[in-house]
Protein backbone atom coordinates (compact mmCIF):
# COMPACT_ATOMS: atom_id res chain seq x y z
CA UNK A 1 0.00 0.00 0.00
CA UNK A 2 1.42 3.36 -1.07
CA UNK A 3 1.45 6.25 1.39
CA UNK A 4 3.06 9.66 1.70
CA UNK A 5 5.14 10.40 4.80
CA UNK A 6 6.42 13.93 5.35
CA UNK A 7 10.22 14.09 5.37
CA UNK A 8 11.48 14.26 8.92
CA UNK A 9 14.50 13.52 11.09
CA UNK A 10 13.75 9.78 11.01
CA UNK A 11 13.32 9.23 7.27
CA UNK A 12 15.13 11.92 5.28
CA UNK A 13 18.47 10.09 5.04
CA UNK A 14 16.78 6.96 3.69
CA UNK A 15 15.04 9.02 1.02
CA UNK A 16 18.27 10.82 0.10
CA UNK A 17 19.79 7.44 -0.79
CA UNK A 18 17.15 6.86 -3.49
CA UNK A 19 18.15 7.71 -7.06
CA UNK A 20 17.19 7.37 -10.68
CA UNK A 21 19.28 5.38 -13.15
CA UNK A 22 22.29 6.93 -14.89
CA UNK A 23 20.29 7.10 -18.14
CA UNK A 24 17.54 9.08 -16.41
CA UNK A 25 19.80 11.72 -14.89
CA UNK A 26 19.35 14.01 -17.90
CA UNK A 27 15.58 13.81 -17.27
CA UNK A 28 15.84 14.11 -13.48
CA UNK A 29 19.18 15.92 -13.02
CA UNK A 30 18.87 17.12 -9.42
CA UNK A 31 19.92 14.72 -6.66
CA UNK A 32 17.39 14.26 -3.84
CA UNK A 33 19.56 15.99 -1.25
CA UNK A 34 19.39 19.25 -3.21
CA UNK A 35 15.59 19.13 -3.21
CA UNK A 36 15.67 19.68 0.54
CA UNK A 37 17.27 23.10 0.04
CA UNK A 38 15.17 23.92 -3.01
CA UNK A 39 11.97 22.98 -1.20
CA UNK A 40 12.75 25.15 1.80
CA UNK A 41 14.30 28.21 0.24
CA UNK A 42 13.07 28.47 -3.36
CA UNK A 43 9.82 26.68 -4.01
CA UNK A 44 8.53 26.41 -0.42
CA UNK A 45 7.19 22.91 -0.98
CA UNK A 46 6.74 20.12 1.51
CA UNK A 47 8.67 16.97 0.65
CA UNK A 48 7.17 13.55 1.25
CA UNK A 49 8.70 10.11 1.20
CA UNK A 50 6.74 7.70 -0.97
CA UNK A 51 6.44 4.42 0.89
CA UNK A 52 5.20 1.01 -0.12
CA UNK A 53 4.34 -0.44 3.27
CA UNK A 54 7.64 0.13 5.15
CA UNK A 55 9.86 0.39 2.06
CA UNK A 56 10.89 3.86 0.84
CA UNK A 57 10.49 3.95 -2.94
CA UNK A 58 10.52 7.63 -3.90
CA UNK A 59 9.90 11.26 -3.08
CA UNK A 60 7.37 13.91 -4.04
CA UNK A 61 7.11 17.61 -3.25
CA UNK A 62 3.83 19.53 -3.01
CA UNK A 63 2.90 23.07 -2.14
CA UNK A 64 1.46 26.30 -3.41
CA UNK A 65 2.60 27.60 -6.77
CA UNK A 66 4.14 31.08 -7.09
CA UNK A 67 0.67 32.65 -7.34
CA UNK A 68 -0.12 31.42 -3.80
CA UNK A 69 -3.46 30.03 -4.93
CA UNK A 70 -2.85 27.03 -7.18
CA UNK A 71 -0.98 23.88 -6.19
CA UNK A 72 2.32 22.59 -7.48
CA UNK A 73 3.93 19.15 -7.61
CA UNK A 74 7.73 19.04 -7.84
CA UNK A 75 9.69 16.81 -7.66
CA UNK A 76 8.20 13.40 -8.37
CA UNK A 77 10.78 10.64 -8.39
CA UNK A 78 10.76 6.89 -7.96
CA UNK A 79 13.98 5.04 -7.20
CA UNK A 80 15.43 3.10 -10.12
CA UNK A 81 14.84 -0.23 -8.36
CA UNK A 82 11.13 0.48 -7.89
CA UNK A 83 10.08 1.93 -11.24
CA UNK A 84 7.41 0.31 -13.39
CA UNK A 85 5.30 -0.85 -10.43
CA UNK A 86 2.64 1.88 -10.50
CA UNK A 87 4.04 3.82 -7.54
CA UNK A 88 4.19 7.12 -9.45
CA UNK A 89 0.52 7.01 -10.33
CA UNK A 90 -0.53 6.13 -6.80
CA UNK A 91 1.71 8.84 -5.32
CA UNK A 92 0.35 11.38 -7.81
CA UNK A 93 -3.23 10.51 -6.86
CA UNK A 94 -2.38 10.93 -3.17
CA UNK A 95 -0.62 14.24 -3.89
CA UNK A 96 -3.56 15.54 -5.92
CA UNK A 97 -5.98 14.60 -3.15
CA UNK A 98 -3.77 16.25 -0.50
CA UNK A 99 -3.53 19.46 -2.53
CA UNK A 100 -7.28 19.44 -3.09
CA UNK A 101 -8.37 18.65 0.48
CA UNK A 102 -5.66 20.25 2.64
CA UNK A 103 -4.44 23.12 0.46
CA UNK A 104 -7.90 23.80 -1.02
CA UNK A 105 -6.54 24.47 -4.52
CA UNK A 106 -8.65 24.42 -7.66
CA UNK A 107 -5.78 23.71 -10.04
CA UNK A 108 -2.37 22.05 -9.90
CA UNK A 109 0.73 22.83 -11.98
CA UNK A 110 3.77 20.75 -12.76
CA UNK A 111 6.54 20.55 -15.31
CA UNK A 112 8.62 17.80 -16.85
CA UNK A 113 11.34 17.34 -19.43
CA UNK A 114 10.03 16.91 -22.96
CA UNK A 115 12.05 13.72 -23.36
CA UNK A 116 10.45 12.20 -20.25
CA UNK A 117 7.69 10.49 -22.18
CA UNK A 118 6.69 8.16 -19.35
CA UNK A 119 5.98 11.13 -17.10
CA UNK A 120 4.08 12.85 -19.91
CA UNK A 121 1.84 9.81 -20.42
CA UNK A 122 1.22 9.52 -16.69
CA UNK A 123 0.29 13.18 -16.32
CA UNK A 124 -2.00 13.04 -19.37
CA UNK A 125 -3.75 9.97 -17.95
CA UNK A 126 -4.45 11.97 -14.78
CA UNK A 127 -5.93 14.89 -16.75
CA UNK A 128 -2.96 17.30 -16.83
CA UNK A 129 -2.90 19.34 -20.04
CA UNK A 130 0.05 21.21 -21.55
CA UNK A 131 -0.33 24.95 -21.05
CA UNK A 132 3.17 26.11 -21.97
CA UNK A 133 6.60 24.89 -22.99
CA UNK A 134 10.14 26.02 -23.39
CA UNK A 135 13.08 24.44 -25.15
CA UNK A 136 13.45 21.59 -22.63
CA UNK A 137 10.21 21.34 -20.64
CA UNK A 138 6.43 21.03 -20.84
CA UNK A 139 4.35 22.82 -18.23
CA UNK A 140 1.01 21.29 -17.36
CA UNK A 141 -2.14 22.11 -15.44
CA UNK A 142 -4.86 20.00 -13.86
CA UNK A 143 -8.18 21.77 -13.37
CA UNK A 144 -9.82 20.25 -10.29
CA UNK A 145 -13.16 21.95 -11.02
CA UNK A 146 -13.84 19.78 -14.06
Amino acid sequence: MIMLEELNVDNWLKVMELTVSEEQKDIFPIANVYWVGISRYEEKTTLYAIKNDELYVGMVGIGYDEDGVSGYINPMMIDEKHQGKGYSKEAMLLSIEKLKSEYKVSEIHLGHRKNNMKAGKLYESLGFIIIDEDEMDYFRKLDLNK
